[in-house]
């Protein structure tokens, strides 16, 4: 449509009766305006410039907004916008440099993925707000609550900072980072083996076909995994202290969640464990996880 309305101003230009042309514009113009009713454009820009793009399904007045890890994009939650899309407004978003966004990025932090969900939220003028972090997400969806804190209800984080307490040594993150580049580069089953246990063909397609159909080259993903890193060893704990909204946990067994040092500084911090699975526990047992993340989700409205 964006060009065909580029079509009718050359003509107009050119034409020797832009009146006639005028009016088809402006018919079609109507036609189309009523045709997309309240439709909303599926990106919006974050405070850095970069194009976001998400997706939007359901309605409700509560939002459930699906953030996802490293080196993946937003159809990794297709199966919860499936389940929750009939019951609440779901959103699912790919930050920069991943999926369908923009990648024209300098900074590539947590804090700066944080404001491309605020730049939803806020295009969207959404409240009552509960943000999904898997992986990534986790810190992600901390720095997005810590900056517009009115606007959300609660956090979900989904496998990932498991423990307050623990640090990574230089000598870890320099190991860490050449494995998972590895991982992204050059995908095995056998170095994919702690994503999943369960329908492990299945699973390791659906991964591959993330990585391969990632349509810009690879930008910023070992800087962003590295300061995941960093943030767990600088921001973590501060972010907590600072943070007055309630948060949950859905892990797999492996690490162990510490609990206690999570409630030092978000009391009312707890933690719903799936066993048998692995990293992405929303494939492995995709019942279990919309089943706490239900539970979750009702316990965040009623504190509300």
């Amino acid at each position: 449509m964006i060009k065909f309305f580029r079509r009718i101003r050359k003509r107009l230009a050119d034409d020797n009766k832009p009146v006639k042309y005028f009016r088809y514009a402006i018919i079609l113009l109507n036609v189309f305006s009523f045709s997309c009713g309240t439709e909303t454009n599926n990106f919006t820009t974050s405070s850095d410039g970069v194009e976001i793009r998400f997706d939007m399904q359901g309605k409700g007045k509560t939002t459930l907004i699906f953030v996802h890890g490293w080196a993946n994009n937003k159809s990794i939650w297709d199966e919860q916008v499936a389940h929750f899309s009939k019951k609440y407004n779901v959103i699912t978003i790919d930050l920069a440099g991943f999926g369908e966004s923009g990648n024209n990025r300098d900074n590539w932090t947590m804090s700066a993925f944080g404001e491309d969900i605020v730049a939803v939220i806020n295009y969207l003028e959404l409240k009552n707000v509960i943000l999904v972090g898997f992986s990534m997400g986790a810190p992600v969806v901390i720095e997005s609550a810590m900056r517009i804190p009115d606007k959300i209800l609660g956090l979900v984080l989904v496998d990932y900072l498991h423990d307050v307490e623990i640090k990574y040594s230089p000598e870890v993150i320099h190991y860490m980072d050449s494995i998972y580049m590895d991982v992204v580069t050059n995908p095995t089953m056998e170095k994919l083996a702690p994503f999943f246990k369960k329908n492990k063909e299945e699973s390791f397609k659906r991964i591959v076909s993330m990585l391969k159909n990632n349509d810009k080259p690879i930008v910023g993903w070992r800087e962003s995994l590295n300061d995941d890193f960093r943030w767990v060893n600088e921001d973590f704990v501060a972010s907590l202290k600072k943070i007055k909204i309630p948060i949950i946990s859905i892990n797999s067994t492996q690490p162990t969640t510490n609990v206690e040092a999570f409630k030092k500084y978000v009391p009312s911090f707890y933690a719903k464990i799936i066993p048998d699975t692995g990293h992405v526990v929303f494939w492995d047992d995709p019942e279990t996880f919309n089943n706490f993340l239900e539970e979750s989700v009702q316990d965040f409205k009623k504190g509300n």
